[in-house]
């Protein structure tokens, strides 16, 4: 059974849905097609929640044109696989307000586009991850609550008795231990001091 089958039968576990997808791709069910509709979605909004490492990644970006108007250096071709930009690395690890690189999303008719003024840019950003194998197990269990909250009023009759309520608050109980165990595994340094805290220094 596909991992992808397991989160939506966990989802329709929360719910008190007794009959469970063989395959969430071929199977024809009423469960199926509605976990079918409903879990890319929800993939994408856990993902954008937080900035987990397993969904961080680096890449430099493809330049697109230099000078292409009069207020930026560079534009860049906004990546294919990214589902939120984070940041451009301006070199320094931990940034402050001077340091961070200043950008701002466009297009052409070719698809998105960056503007920076950084030269040789390189995007920090949330890669847009449809495999759930690949996510860590509390987060699977957290994107399983999110998926029974967006699929309860059509798989149990409008949800009288606010069982996808119940789902989304489940989901932010354990996307929050999620968040903990994945920061517990960097050792942070400590953020800049505030502009006002370093000037009275």
């Amino acid at each position: 059974m596909s991992q992808k089958t397991e989160v939506a039968n966990l989802a329709i576990s929360h719910l008190g849905q007794g009959k469970e997808i063989a395959n969430i791709d071929s199977d024809r069910s009423s469960e199926a097609l509605t976990m079918k509709r409903y879990l890319p979605i929800a993939i994408q909004v856990v993902l954008k929640d937080f900035p987990h490492s397993f969904s961080n990644v680096t890449s430099e970006l493809a330049l697109v044109e230099e000078q292409p108007n009069d207020e930026w250096a560079f534009s860049y071709r906004y990546p294919t696989d990214c589902l939120q930009m984070l940041r451009i690395l301006s070199g320094v690890r931990n940034d402050t307000r001077q340091s961070r690189v200043n950008y701002k999303i466009g297009k052409d008719v070719a698809g998105k586009l960056i503007y920076t003024d950084k030269e040789d840019a390189v995007l920090e950003y949330t890669q847009n991850i449809t495999d759930t194998d690949r996510f860590p197990p509390d987060l699977t269990l957290a994107l399983s609550f999110l998926l029974a909250s967006l699929a309860a009023p059509r798989l149990t009759g409008e949800d009288p008795f606010k069982m996808g309520e119940r789902a989304m608050n489940m989901y932010l109980l354990y996307k929050g231990k999620a968040e903990v165990s994945d920061a517990n595994e960097e050792q942070q340094e400590e953020p800049p001091e505030a502009e006002a805290v370093r000037a009275r220094g």
